[in-house]
């Protein structure tokens, strides 16, 4: 169990059970079982690579957060102290500017990303939480585009979905197809394969 404790985090944001559920479910239901490299998207804090780096073996993991003046004092020492990985990359950028040149091409990509639109409910006072939970920086296809660009053949990317989400299905390409993994209350995980 992950103990919120062993991990700095900024007061207007900070982990939950959410990205426990995500964790546990990456462990259960990936097969890529050793990637040479992974890609976090949305980092935060990296509670997410730390702790998927302790039970996988994880070379290289691309850490993508938009946010660099808010986070960066959170996710370096978490990964510093936390991940057992050979390299961390850390990539201060949205995710609509992250691996435009596809170089980077990863066999597991995991993701919290916002969960409501910007005009759905109740917004925060502070704006670094609404750019955690909404989706204001890039639009929902714009996570899935970078995905998509990102992943390796037969790679997996796995993110947190809450309901009732961003509405209709993502485009996709053909070689791509996405499903529902696993739920838990009103938060699912969602897996998108690439398959050549």
């Amino acid at each position: 169990m992950i103990d919120p404790d062993d991990y700095l985090q900024p007061d207007f944001f900070r982990f939950g059970w959410d990205q426990l559920f995500l964790v546990e479910t990456v462990l259960e239901f990936i097969q890529v079982k050793q990637a040479s490299q992974m890609i976090e998207l949305g980092a935060g804090s990296g509670v997410i690579t730390c702790e998927l780096s302790q039970k996988l073996p994880i070379e290289t993991a691309h850490l993508v957060e938009y946010q660099k003046a808010d986070w960066e004092n959170y996710l370096i020492p978490n990964i510093t102290k936390k991940a057992k990985l050979h390299e961390a990359i850390y990539h201060w950028q949205s995710v609509g500017e992250f691996n435009l040149d596809q170089k980077i091409q990863a066999p597991l990509i995991v993701a919290n990303p916002p969960y409501f639109l910007p005009e759905s409910g109740r917004k925060s006072v502070d704006p670094r939480r609404n750019i955690a939970r909404r989706f204001v920086i890039n639009s929902w296809q714009e996570w899935i585009d970078c995905m998509i660009r990102s992943l390796g053949p037969g790679g997996q990317a796995l993110w947190l979905h809450r309901d009732p989400g961003p509405p209709g299905k993502p485009i996709l390409p053909l070689g791509f197809e996405w499903k529902h993994i696993k739920r838990s209350n009103k938060m699912r995980v969602i897996c998108l394969s690439r398959n050549t």
